[in-house]
């Protein structure tokens, strides 16, 4: 990722007061400040320092009144299309996910061994195994080599080098990202495999480096492409079909770059499946585990592979999807690379998803009890279609009866849940954003109850996707 480094304790600013406090100052609380300057210049806000953004958020209102406080929703009216969303807790799951993305993430952390918490934020801009890499924004000057979490001070305070440990809140970061064409490596030494090898999945990412990500896509090409092996026998025949290893290939328009060696395979697929088939539908267990997606356009699709002809339909954030699968394969697949998993949404459609796109909701109790407590939607062409209904808010309350208290109260739902609207499906769709109006629906875990109709819209049609899909 591009992002420039600053000091909160930069003697050009540390004086200076943070927000409207009259006595806190940038060098002694503007950790927050200073890490969101430094995602913003990722966004492409190049003339921005932490006293720039400073002023400029004061102006704005970006502070709440007589206070140091940051107030992160006012960011965009700063640098525009940049937004923030605070998660408390350590979702891992969630962070790689946006890293993967190329999106910055502020992690929170306790600065202190003093008891209780004293935050203090940081920007984690990438992954090194099961580590983050960060930038601190406290010293000063600001430290250029590579700052690993786990050996950073704030390990000591949490006495872990666990990041699940150490790590207490988080900003996720989203905005404008200017994507340069990465520049083709050179890898034709002159020794070759004595075999080619064949693309395994449709529109197969070759790539400038050994990593999946939008700055390192070269060009992708079509299953049963051939490939020539920039590698000798003995290290190419280690590493196809294996997870996690990359293969060094020269293309038939004699690209050279690197592509998944776990999507190769020594012979072609004479058999390859028409594309966009959906799979057989199962019976969806009662308590079977639920995940939610983590990013926005989640595609579930008819195969794990990311072909444009196998999407099925696209979630927004937030989507709870049941999984198809034991608890044990949820905990092993949950925020992996690579890793896809069976899932129907709440009209009961099925298909998979990127498994390092979601997070976990809950695991179920997923086995021959479940399965006989199975009751998958049917919808003959006799019958009206479902009407998926969306939230159009954070925190919308699903009920017992149609009416606001607390006594009615079942549970709260995030912005973009899924609903499927029960009864006659016609009249339903009169109340849609009626104030005053309620409606009986039914979530995807089966939950059942009255949602105001003013704080719900129907789910519009899935966009055509018009670019090459970058969920693996």
């Amino acid at each position: 990722m591009t992002i420039k480094q600053f000091s909160q304790t930069d003697s050009q600013w540390k004086n200076k007061l943070l927000g409207f406090d009259k006595t806190s100052t940038i060098g002694n609380f503007g950790c927050l400040l200073t890490s969101f300057t430094m995602c913003a210049t990722h966004y492409g806000a190049t003339d921005l320092t932490p006293d720039i953004l400073n002023d400029k958020m004061k102006a704005v209102g970006g502070f709440q009144a007589g206070t140091a406080f940051i107030i992160g929703g006012a960011l965009g009216s700063v640098v525009p299309g940049m937004s923030v969303d605070y998660r408390k807790g350590a979702p891992l799951a969630e962070i790689d996910a946006s890293l993967v993305q190329g999106r910055p993430v502020i992690i929170e952390v306790d600065w202190s061994p003093q008891t209780g918490v004293q935050t203090h934020y940081m920007v984690a801009y990438a992954k090194e195994g099961d580590d983050y890499l960060i930038y601190d924004p406290y010293p000063f000057p600001v430290e250029k080599g590579v700052i690993k979490l786990s050996t950073s001070k704030y390990a000591q305070v949490a006495g872990s080098k666990e990041p699940g440990r150490i790590i207490t809140g988080c900003f996720f970061t989203r905005g404008p990202m200017k994507i340069d064409p990465p520049t083709p490596p050179k890898l034709d030494k002159g020794v070759y495999a004595s075999f080619p090898v064949y693309a395994t999945a449709d529109e197969l990412a070759v790539r400038s480096q050994p990593m999946i990500s939008d700055f390192t896509l070269l060009k992708r090409y079509p299953v049963n492409t051939e490939f020539k092996v920039l590698e000798a026998d003995s290290a190419a025949n280690a590493k196809i079909g294996q997870q996690n290893q990359w293969l060094a290939v020269k293309t038939p328009d004699g690209t050279e770059g690197y592509t998944a060696a776990w999507l190769v395979s020594k012979t072609k697929n004479a058999a390859v499946p028409a594309p966009g088939a959906p799979p057989a539908p199962v019976p969806v267990p009662k308590d079977a585990p639920v995940v939610k997606t983590t990013v926005d356009g989640l595609k579930l699709r008819s195969k794990p592979d990311n072909t444009d002809a196998t999407i099925l339909k696209m979630y927004p954030i937030g989507t709870e999807l049941k999984v198809l699968e034991p608890a044990s394969e949820v905990k092993r697949k949950v925020g992996v690379n690579f890793e896809w998993l069976k899932v129907a949404d709440v009209e009961g459609k099925q298909g998979v998803v990127a498994a390092w796109y979601v997070s976990i909701v809950s695991l179920g109790a997923f086995g021959p009890e479940a399965q006989r407590q199975t009751a998958g939607p049917n919808f003959s062409v006799e019958e009206e279609s479902p009407l998926v209904l969306r939230t159009t808010e954070d925190g919308v309350a699903l009920r017992t009866k149609p009416y606001i208290s607390k006594e009615t109260l079942i549970l709260r739902m995030p912005k973009g849940a899924e609903l499927i609207a029960m009864g006659r499906q016609s009249t339903a769709a009169r109340k849609v954003g009626k104030a005053g109006d309620w409606i009986r629906v039914k979530d995807v875990k089966g939950n059942k109850g009255y949602v105001a109709a003013w704080l719900v819209q129907e789910r519009p049609e899935d966009p055509v996707p018009q670019v090459s899909p970058r969920d693996c």
